[in-house]
C-alpha cells in the first residue's frame, strides 16, 4: 500500500498565497476558484514556486515517512494536480517539483494530470490525503482508502486508526 499527499492546501498553502497576492478572501466553500480570481492569478505564472508550507506539513510528511520507515506503507509520493487553465500551466509541474524537492527532497511527485483524474494512480488499499472531497471519494471507489485533509491533528488520527486497522 502506498501512500500518496496532495500537494496545494495539504502540504503547500494555497489558499493562504492566493489570498496574500490578490487581496481577497476566498471561502472554502467551492472546490472551484471563480473565474474572474482565477483570471487574476494568471499574472502570476511562477505562482507554485515559492508557496508557504500550510500549518502542520512538516510534521504530516514527517509522520508519514516515518510509517515508510516502519514498514507500514510502501512508499510516500506527492499526488497533484496541474491548473485548469492552460495558460497558468506552463511553469505549474515544473514549479510545484522544484518546490518539494526544494523543501521535502526524495519524494517523487506525480501527475493526476488533472485533479479529477487521481483515482487512476490508486490501487487497491493504497492511501490519499487530499483536502477535496471529491477526488477521496473517486479515489474510495478506485479501491483506496483516503482523507479530506482540514488539519494535521485530525489527519493523524486518522492516519494511526488506520494504521493500526491494518497491523
Amino acid at each position: 500500500m502506498k501512500l500518496y499527499l496532495d500537494m496545494d492546501d495539504v502540504v503547500a498553502d494555497w489558499v493562504a498565497a492566493a489570498q496574500q497576492i490578490l487581496n481577497v478572501d476566498l471561502s472554502r466553500g467551492s472546490p472551484r476558484l471563480p473565474d474572474d480570481v482565477w483570471a487574476q492569478l494568471l499574472n502570476y505564472p511562477r505562482f507554485y514556486l515559492d508557496l508557504p508550507l500550510k500549518a502542520g506539513a512538516r510534521e504530516l510528511v514527517d509522520h508519514c515517512q516515518q510509517l515508510v520507515r516502519q514498514g507500514s506503507v510502501e512508499g510516500l509520493f506527492f499526488l497533484t494536480a496541474l491548473p485548469r487553465d492552460h495558460a497558468a500551466r506552463q511553469w505549474a509541474a515544473w514549479d510545484k517539483v522544484l518546490w518539494a524537492q526544494r523543501l521535502f527532497p526524495g519524494i517523487p511527485v506525480f501527475f493526476g494530470p488533472y485533479s479529477a483524474d487521481k483515482y487512476m494512480h490508486c490501487e487497491p488499499g493504497d492511501i490519499l490525503i487530499d483536502d477535496r472531497s471529491t477526488n477521496c471519494a473517486d479515489w474510495r471507489r478506485a479501491g483506496g482508502r483516503a482523507h479530506v485533509y482540514r488539519t494535521w491533528p485530525q489527519c493523524q488520527q486518522w492516519l494511526e486508526r488506520l494504521i493500526r486497522s491494518k497491523i
